[in-house]
């Protein structure tokens, strides 16, 4: 049988074929190289946004081609709103600069407002992290007055009175009763803890376990609620918010409000790359943040900071929370709205 060789010109269109796809993975295999990957943080230092935002930044050089450095940069302002409108308008999709956001973008969204000039659902989601729910503290000497309306009001406080716990005391006050007063303006939680420590204020909710056992182990504070939606593990005494409002849950459109409010506890912290960046490149963060929380070390960095009870979160996952969220009906936005200008939280305009 004679043998056959292909000629010179079919050999050239076979080069001609693999050619591109060669070139593109050459690309991608050294994008990175010799270049800077900024990490803007949407938020103060100190808390589980920046934590989580530092805790990314150790180690996704690692697993990114080409091995960039990688920059922090903390914006903090608005519960994220100063730090998403930048990101929207300012930053360039080349896959060189990324958000650490968290679940309080996504409420500032929903209230809307004329400060709110992004929308969360164009940007590229890269993944997530999500720890336990808040837990939510008092001082044991405010504790009796929680339910008595002729004592002094507990006080509240907050950022900004607009984090998505807040939405918890919200609820408590207008259904169980509670006996409560807001105040906001501290910069972070660390702020937050002394002030509690202080005196200055009588309830805060955190997802920072740490900072609670702290205050427990002093003897400031009890936890009255967690944020679950069932009882936790490490706070098995502790009753979920939904089992504290019992059979004063209320339904239809006052609970469609808390979920546009509150937001799923699985949604905490989230990366995500400005709209408009490429696919190729969209993939490629998604990859690295992928194998980063596969890192046994960053497991173990992971519990220190966060509890056992955190996980990672695929980023088809964020988009679908995120928009989950936003898709309440506008009478249930509305319904937020009166509920913060009744008890004198910040309000804005419902965006439908």
């Amino acid at each position: 049988m004679p043998r056959r060789f292909l000629n010179l010109s079919s050999m050239g269109a076979l080069l001609l074929l693999f050619l591109p796809v060669n070139e593109a993975a050459a690309a991608e295999a050294t994008y990175y190289e010799g270049k800077t990957l900024r990490i803007l943080v949407s938020s103060g230092t100190g808390g589980g946004t920046d934590t989580a935002a530092r805790l990314v930044s150790r180690f996704i050089g690692k697993y990114l081609p080409g091995n960039p450095k990688v920059l922090v940069q903390n914006m903090p302002g608005g519960a994220g709103t100063i730090a998403n409108n930048y990101f929207a308008s300012e930053t360039k999709p080349d896959g060189l600069t990324i958000m650490q956001d968290s679940s309080s973008a996504i409420g500032n969204f929903v209230r809307s407002g004329p400060t709110i000039k992004y929308d969360p659902r164009q940007n590229k989601m890269i993944g997530g992290i999500a720890r336990s729910g808040s837990l939510l503290v008092i001082r044991n000497d405010a504790r009796e007055r929680l339910t008595n309306r002729s004592a002094k009001p507990v006080v509240v406080g907050d950022t900004d009175g607009i984090r998505s716990w807040v939405a918890m005391t919200v609820w408590g006050a207008e259904y169980l009763g509670w006996n409560l007063r807001w105040i906001y303006g501290y910069p972070g939680s660390r702020e937050l803890q002394l002030a509690i420590r202080q005196g200055e204020i009588d309830m805060w909710a955190t997802a920072n376990v740490k900072l609670v056992k702290d205050l427990q182990r002093e003897g400031v504070v009890q936890v009255v609620l967690a944020e679950d939606e069932r009882r936790r593990e490490d706070f098995p005494d502790v009753p979920s918010f939904i089992e504290t409002l019992g059979a004063k849950k209320p339904t239809g459109l006052a609970w469609q409000a808390f979920v546009g409010w509150a937001g799923s506890p699985e949604l905490d912290k989230f990366l995500v790359a400005p709209a408009g960046t490429p696919d190729h490149l969209v993939k490629l963060l998604q990859e690295a943040f992928a194998k980063l929380m596969k890192d046994p070390e960053v497991d173990k960095e992971g519990d220190k900071f966060f509890g056992d009870g955190w996980k990672p979160i695929p980023a088809e996952r964020v988009d679908t929370l995120i928009r989950d969220q936003i898709s309440i009906p506008k009478e249930a936005k509305d319904f937020i709205t009166k509920l913060r200008q009744k008890y004198g939280l910040p309000i804005g305009e419902a965006k439908s």
